[in-house]
């Protein structure tokens, strides 16, 4: 039970717009709210530029940095914005806003040139014939995908959120470092600010005209992620509560990532090089999870135009048949498959076609041998939004990979950064328009009292449960049950951990001072986010882009070619509703009830 623990009194923030992130898309909304004459103030876990996943320095483990798509010419005579556009859309299958992703396609280029105006870095051309280099990335035809400078300071997108915060400061906007941000606070079906706990353990209510939700994904949720630590599904969590829609939570995307030894360097993806994949036993696998006529070679080319696991070619096979040995038990020690490079003649590997970052003259084998295993990597569903950010409740917007639209069953690689751009700017303008016409709303006593109840349910139980546990079994179940391969039982059998670890673990975990309880509150909302996933796959019963249904192989457009809707009902539990985004983007209505 909670000990020699108690909650310091409250102060009160008042701002126009509250920002709760501290990425690109947090930094770039709350610089377009300060620069509209707006106050703002940013909140986030840890320092500015050291907290959230785009500065996250474990996506650059081989000295590579991110990429942003942009039709901006780069890409050739062949490329542009409507091209780009469709390529949103056939990647997306069906599943993202027609509206949404025509807006990023046009104004990806001009939020590049903006951060660049502002000391943002992107890769030179080598040959300088452009002027960026930039190459193809994941499910785009067209190489738009301009690579930047990864930093030590950071990480994978370098100078972006120092360059986007020296202009937020520029136009004053605050940044209270070290809060985390526990709930919303909603009085009358509106969105009126914020409860956080701050390091000290005191209690910060924010009061705010508007609230930009930019706190990231939840794949903290998996044994392997390329996220940090702090990236625990608080913003879905937060806004399924406040009363906000979620879509899309099915379409989680998985990558490969070593455990141990450094990939091979320059040439593309490693499947250029036809290694051969072992179990622990040290068998070749792959080749007999391939249907027949099917070979380890198609199958390896086929990966090389992306990095992450999806159903819509045969390079599935790849992800599938890795799944399944760790799930059989047949991964070693670290519960990963060895990728054997022993054999390649480097001499007779075929080059593959550009990525974002020019490669070097030769292909050098730094360990013949590597381990990998699925590593998580980026939700593309979340929260709904229209086109300015605005979720399904009133003064609650969202950014970032906490909102659905722009992306779909697939995402084309670097289009998370360029929709943190598009869709920020546009969220922060519209908070700063509703902050000058709306204003404040004092809080009232009714307001508070679901936040604060939440914030003090937690620590009077046994004290016997440990919060740490907690997330090791979840890691466990989901890395079991939602990578890659999904069937009925499985999911059913996380839906109930989850259930168990939310209802009753979690209740009983010891509670002695405030980072205890932020680690409970944190575990609370990754817990409910494994949960909906698992709900939101369990109902989808067909394959599409990065969800898979190993009992229902076959996409299914005569049944599923719609998207599922989660809200909360009177008793507080998820309920879906079928519906569809806008599929043209002239459609001035988001969303069409089936």
């Amino acid at each position: 039970m909670r000990t020699s623990f108690r909650i310091e009194p409250a102060r009160t923030q008042v701002t126009d717009v509250l920002v709760i992130g501290g990425g690109a898309a947090a930094s770039r909304a709350a610089l377009a709210s300060a620069a509209n004459g707006a106050s703002v103030t940013m909140v986030l876990k840890k320092k500015l530029g050291k907290s959230g996943s785009t500065n996250y320095p474990g996506m650059n483990s081989i000295g590579v940095g991110s990429a942003w798509q942009a039709a901006d010419g780069c890409g050739g005579s062949e490329d542009s914005p409507e091209v780009h556009y469709q390529d949103i859309m056939t990647a997306a299958a069906g599943m993202a806003d027609a509206r949404m992703a025509k807006i990023l396609s046009e104004e990806s280029p001009e939020r590049l040139l903006e951060l660049e105006k502002w000391g943002f870095e992107l890769l030179a051309d080598p040959e300088r014939k452009r002027k960026h280099y930039s190459g193809y990335s994941c499910f785009a035809s067209q190489p738009r995908a301009h690579g930047m400078m990864a930093s030590k300071s950071g990480g994978h997108t370098g100078n972006m959120v120092e360059s986007l915060a020296v202009e937020a400061r520029r136009h004053n906007a605050e940044v209270h470092e070290g809060v985390t941000i526990v709930d919303l606070i909603v009085d009358d079906g509106e969105c009126t600010g914020a409860l956080g706990l701050d390091g000290d353990g005191a209690t910060v209510f924010y009061r705010a005209a508007a609230v930009i939700m930019a706190t990231g994904g939840a794949a903290q949720m998996f044994p392997l992620s390329h996220t940090p630590g702090d990236i625990t599904g608080d913003g879905y969590a937060m806004a399924f509560r406040a009363g906000a829609e979620l879509v899309n939570l099915e379409f989680m995307q998985y990558m490969v990532r070593e455990v141990k030894g450094t990939p091979p360097m320059g040439g593309g993806p490693w499947w250029t090089l036809n290694p051969v994949l072992r179990n622990a036993a040290g068998e070749e696998f792959l080749s007999k999870y391939l249907p027949a006529g099917i070979r380890v070679e198609d199958v390896y080319e086929q990966r090389t135009h992306h990095y992450p696991y999806s159903t819509r070619d045969i390079s599935k096979w790849l992800d599938i048949a890795i799944q399944c040995e760790l799930r059989a038990g047949n991964g070693g020690e670290r519960n990963s498959i060895t990728v054997d490079f022993s054999r390649v003649d480097l001499s007779k590997v075929k080059p593959s076609r550009p990525q974002h970052h020019p490669p070097p003259a030769t292909i050098e084998l730094i360990d013949e041998q590597l381990e990998i295993a699925h590593s998580a990597h980026a939700i593309n569903g979340g929260i709904r939004v229209n086109e300015f950010g605005e979720s399904t409740v009133p003064g609650l917007f969202a950014v970032g990979e906490t909102i659905a639209g722009p992306h779909g069953a697939d995402r084309l690689g670097g289009g998370m950064l360029a929709a943190c751009n598009v869709f920020g700017k546009r969220a922060g303008e519209r908070a700063a328009e509703r902050a000058g016409s709306a204003g404040n709303k004092e809080f009232t006593e009714s307001s508070l009292e679901p936040a604060m109840s939440r914030m003090n349910g937690f620590g009077h139980g046994s004290g016997e449960g440990s919060w740490f546990e907690i997330r090791k079994t979840l890691k466990i179940r989901a890395g079991k049950s939602l990578i890659a391969v999904r069937d009925a039982e499985l999911l059913e059998d996380m839906k109930s951990e989850c259930s168990s670890l939310r209802k009753q673990l979690l209740r009983d975990v010891a509670v002695t001072n405030s980072d205890e309880l932020l680690r409970v509150l944190e575990t609370d909302n990754l817990v409910f986010t494994a949960d909906l996933m698992a709900k939101a796959a369990l109902h989808r019963t067909e394959s599409r882009g990065s969800h898979y249904r190993e009992d229902f192989p076959d996409r299914s457009d005569e049944n599923w070619d719609h998207n599922v809707f989660w809200s909360m009902d009177d008793s507080g539990e998820a309920q879906p509703t079928a519906g569809r985004y806008r599929q043209d983007p002239n459609e001035s209505t988001q969303v069409t009830s089936l």
